[in-house]
This record gives structure tokens, C-alpha cells and sequence, in this order.
């Protein structure tokens, strides 16, 4: 016994209080920086999912923009104005390109005007809003670009668009001209106004100089954003996306405090818990000292007492609350001992009855299953009855089905390969009668390699997870290919792929992480999910160690692939 042992209860008391007061208000300062945490990170990755959803959209309206500009610009009357310079015939077909600029203007708002130029870079047709002709006349690529100007209202940015012949070869790229398309930011401004995470945070459009073009709340669309000062404060959650094409930036400003406002709820409800623990801890050490602490000493005086004389003295119950319950207790445990010893052996011969019992159940369900040698018998007398009645088919599945089950009685740690390809051949069988040719499995070795040695039924539990899995929900015809070959001059690569419905994303990283983390019981733990695939990972892992691999790839609706690598050697025993 410690020091700690030594001390009257009174004081044991008062150190224990005084620890779980500490460890109190050390829980609730950690909890409240773990809960402010909890809530940045969580703000963090609602902020991240909507960035990303303002740039899928963003980026929808440029792949419109370069739909309309390919429609506009591509026409004949467009390609014929821009392919002559006789000045009377661009006269005649102006009104035709300013009737298509205007069907132009009218698919979308934020269009607030166009320019063409000629490849002489003049301006030759201008619809919508004026401005002084551009600086840069001449792009061999869409360009996207912030304008500033001063006698316009509002944000805008520019788009343009090279014209070539489309009757030349594209590799010569003849240069006709540009299209300038002038735009309004209003568009995004309201994208960015709606994806708000909280009154007072921003999130922005900038360009390339880091200039405001549009975004939430009060903007000055010349002001430089300096996004270094915020990325440094610790009073902000910044984070931002660039923009493919254009080089722009999507930016969300956060102010970290309206983000854990909140948690000062939190704050005052543990200061005002931890004050209540507190005072009711001085109550029950103040009112339970004559009531608890004193009565169990004079019960530690008995006991101690009746250690050294014994005798059927007993403790007198003068208490009407939980100690005199000890104390009837105590008693009664002292009128007992002599029995004690007889009453620990009926327990312990009890519970090796009932281990014994369970014992003999579980060899009652073992003498209980069918046997294998039964079935495969059988199917051997299915077969003959099949012969007799010159049912072709079924002698065919049912000889296929008895392969299966010699092959899988045969109890070898190894077998030839050209054995597993013919197991795998009679399992093919089955599967073509039974989806009358729908699924097809295709196999393909190298012949050198059919006399190397592979773990017995390898492929066959694969290539059944891929028709069942993969191409038994698929509507169409379906294939499994299962490539043999060397990887390398000391390895085997058994590639089985199929073009079935895939798995998605998030069950594939699972599925790898299980795999990754597979434990030899954890599978029965969990209903014995997918067994074939981990036990054929758990067994290569188990014979080879970390020179097998085995890597899963597989998208949605264009089937999975399955590769396995092992060592041609097979391993020594130890």
C-alpha cells in the first residue's frame, strides 16, 4: 500500500475530489478545443464540396460559351462574311451577321455584346454594349479575360474566340479572324451569393491579378485581394480553387468566429455544470462523513478484530441504510465460509458439464453434415441415369459439376496450372449452360507455363465473384477474360477482368482498405462478406508472403479487373 493507502479516508476523499475536478476541467477545456476543431473541419469540407459545386458550374457555362461560339462562328453566313473582302458583300451580309449576333445575345443574359474582327484584326461587325475596340484582335485559342472599364457599369470579362476555315485543313489552321465575346459577371454573382456559409463570410471570383470580379457581399471590383494576409490569419478559414482555362480563383473567406459562435453556448453550460459537480461534491463529502465514512470505520475495526480472535462473534447491525446491509451481509458470508469450499467445486464441475456439452453439440453438428464423397457419388449416378435416357445436356453439366467436386476433394496445396485451367474450364460449362450463353468466359495462358505449380482453386472463386457480381445484374451479353502470362522472369500475373457493372468508388477504396487491413478472423466477424476474395488474399498472403500481390481496379459500368502476382518458385517449408 502507497503512501496514498496510508491517508484516513476523509483525506482520500478530498484527493480523489480534487482529482476528478482537475481531470474535469481538464476534459472540458480539451472537449471545447476538440469540438472547435470538430467544427472548423467540418466547415472546411462543407466550404471545400461547395467550392467545388460553384466550379462545376462555372465550368458548365464556359463548355455553354464554347457550344454558342462554335454554333455562331462556324455557320456559312459567318464563314462567308470573314472570306471575302469585297467590301459590297460584306454590306449585303451585315444584316444577316447582326440578325445572328442578336439570336446569340438572346440565349444568355450575361451576353451583353459582341465584336468581330476580320484577319486584318479591324473591327467588322459590333452588337450590344460599345467599348473601345479590344487591345489583343488576334487569338489562335479561347482567351479569357477581365475587363475594366471606366464608362461602363458594372464587372465584366471578355471571351474570344479565333475563326479558321473550316474547309481548309485543320492542321494549316487558316486564320480568318476573332469573335469578341463581352460578358456580365452578374451571372456569377448570384452563384456566389447563394453558396454562403455564414452572414459575414465572402466568397470571390478573382482574376489572374488577384482582382475582385465578382462575389458575395459589398465588392470593389478594382481592389487587389491579398491572399496571403488571409491564408496567414488565424482569424479566417481561407481556401481556394483555380479555374481551369480561364487561371481565375474561386476564394472563400471564413471568419473563424462566426464558425464556433455557437460553442459559447457550449462554454457556459460546462463552466455552470462544472461549478454544480463541484458543489455537490463538498455536499456529499459534508453530509456523508457521519453517515458513511464513520460506520465503515468501526466495520474495518470489526473485521480487523475478528482476524485475530474469530469465533462466531458477528458484527452489530445498528445501521438502517446501505452499511447495515454490508454489515447482514458480512454476517451472513461469516455463517457461510464452512460451505464456501463444497459450493466453489459444484460451480466449477458445473461449468465443465456445460463446456463437455458444448463440446458434444458441436461433434453432433460435425456427424450431421453431408458428405462431399456423397454428393459427388450422386452426381456420378445422375450422370449414368442421364446416359441411359440419352439426355445429352445434363450428362454434360452433371459431368462438369462431378469434375468440380473431384478437383475439390482432391485436399492439395498445389496444382498444376493446366489442372486449374481445366477446373475452371468445367465451372465455364456450367455457367454457359446456366445463362445459356449470355456470360462467356474466356481463358488465355501461355503454354510454357501449364506446368507451373499455383495454389489449388486460385481463378475459380474469382472469376464466380465477376459473373455474379459483375455480369449476372448486366442486361447485355457479358465477358470474363482470365490472361495467364509471365510478368517476369520470376513471377506469374493472373489478370481476371470482366465487362460487367463495375463498383463504385467509395465500396472500392473500402473494399482495398479491408483488404489492406485483413486479419485472419475478422471476416467471420463480419457475416463472412466477399470470403472468396479474402481468403484467397489471406491463403497467397499466408504462402508467399509480401512477395503475392493481389490489386483490384474497377469503374461504374465498365467492369473490374483483378490482378494477382506470385512467384513462379513455389515456397520452401520452413
Amino acid at each position: 500500500m502507497g503512501p496514498f493507502g496510508r491517508n484516513s479516508l476523509v483525506k482520500q476523499f478530498i484527493y480523489l475530489i480534487s482529482i476528478m475536478m482537475s481531470i474535469l476541467l481538464l476534459s472540458f477545456v480539451i472537449s471545447n478545443y476538440i469540438a472547435q476543431r470538430i467544427v472548423e473541419k467540418k466547415v472546411t469540407e462543407s466550404v471545400q464540396k461547395i467550392m467545388l459545386q460553384v466550379e462545376e458550374t462555372i465550368m458548365s457555362f464556359y463548355k455553354d460559351m464554347d457550344g454558342i461560339s462554335y454554333s455562331l462562328l462556324y455557320n456559312p453566313t459567318i464563314q462567308s462574311y470573314l472570306s471575302t473582302n469585297d467590301i459590297l458583300s460584306r454590306i449585303l451580309m451585315n444584316k444577316d451577321i447582326v440578325l445572328q449576333f442578336s439570336s446569340t445575345l438572346s440565349l444568355k443574359e450575361n451576353i451583353v455584346g459582341i465584336q468581330l474582327y476580320d484577319d486584318q484584326e479591324k473591327l467588322a461587325v459590333s452588337l450590344g454594349r460599345t467599348m473601345a475596340p479590344a487591345e489583343k484582335r488576334r487569338v489562335e485559342a479561347i482567351e479569357y479575360a477581365t475587363l475594366n472599364t471606366a464608362d461602363m457599369e458594372g464587372s465584366f470579362y471578355t471571351i474570344s474566340v479565333p475563326v479558321f476555315n473550316l474547309q481548309n485543313n485543320l492542321v494549316l489552321r487558316d486564320y480568318r479572324g476573332m469573335c469578341l465575346f463581352i460578358m456580365d459577371v452578374s451571372n456569377f454573382s448570384s452563384i456566389l451569393q447563394k453558396s454562403k456559409v455564414s452572414a459575414h463570410s465572402r466568397l470571390l471570383l478573382i482574376d489572374k491579378d488577384n482582382r475582385i470580379m465578382t462575389g458575395s457581399g459589398p465588392l470593389d471590383s478594382a481592389q487587389s485581394l491579398d491572399l496571403d494576409a488571409f491564408a496567414q490569419n488565424k482569424s479566417y478559414i481561407m481556401q481556394e480553387i483555380v479555374l481551369e482555362h480561364t487561371g481565375w480563383k474561386i476564394i472563400s473567406i471564413v471568419p473563424k468566429a462566426e464558425v464556433v459562435e455557437e460553442l459559447g453556448i457550449v462554454k457556459k453550460l460546462n463552466v455552470t455544470t462544472y461549478l454544480i459537480i463541484f458543489t455537490i461534491f463538498c455536499v456529499f463529502l459534508l453530509h456523508f462523513y457521519n453517515r458513511l465514512l464513520k460506520p465503515v470505520k468501526a466495520l474495518l475495526d470489526f473485521v480487523k478484530s475478528f482476524a485475530k480472535s474469530g469465533g462466531s462473534r458477528r458484527f452489530s447491525v445498528v445501521y438502517h441504510n446501505e452499511i447495515g446491509v454490508l454489515a447482514s451481509s458480512l454476517n451472513q458470508m461469516l455463517d457461510d465460509i464452512s460451505t464456501l469450499s463444497s459450493g466453489m467445486q459444484a460451480v466449477q464441475k458445473k461449468m465443465y458439464e456445460t463446456e463437455l456439452a458444448k463440446k458434444q453439440m458441436e461433434i453432433s453438428v460435425y456427424r450431421n453434415q453431408i458428405n462431399p464423397h456423397f454428393l459427388y457419388n450422386t452426381l456420378e449416378c445422375i450422370r449414368a441415369i442421364a446416359i441411359y435416357h440419352k439426355a445429352h445436356d445434363i450428362v454434360k453439366i452433371t459431368s462438369s459439376l462431378s469434375n468440380i467436386f473431384r478437383y475439390s476433394l482432391r485436399g492439395a496445396s498445389f496444382v498444376s496450372l493446366q489442372e486449374e485451367i481445366s477446373h475452371l474450364q468445367e465451372y465455364a460449362k456450367i455457367i454457359d449452360y446456366r445463362f445459356t450463353g449470355k456470360i462467356r468466359i474466356m481463358i488465355d495462358a501461355e503454354e510454357a507455363l501449364l506446368s507451373s505449380k499455383t495454389p489449388q482453386l486460385l481463378l475459380q472463386p474469382i472469376v464466380e465473384n465477376a459473373v455474379f457480381h459483375g455480369l449476372e445484374k448486366k442486361i447485355e451479353p457479358g465477358t470474363v477474360q482470365v490472361r495467364i502470362a509471365a510478368a517476369d522472369h520470376n513471377r506469374l500475373a493472373f489478370v481476371i477482368s470482366d465487362d460487367g457493372i463495375g463498383i463504385g468508388h467509395g465500396q472500392l477504396m473500402e473494399l482495398r482498405q479491408r483488404l489492406a487491413r485483413y486479419d485472419s478472423q475478422d471476416h467471420w466477424r463480419q457475416g463472412n462478406k466477399g470470403i472468396g476474395l479474402y481468403n484467397i488474399h489471406r491463403r497467397i498472403k499466408l504462402i508467399y508472403g509480401d512477395q503475392a500481390e493481389l490489386a483490384i481496379q474497377s469503374q461504374i459500368n465498365q467492369g473490374t479487373t483483378v490482378t494477382i502476382i506470385l512467384p513462379r518458385e513455389l515456397p520452401q517449408a520452413e
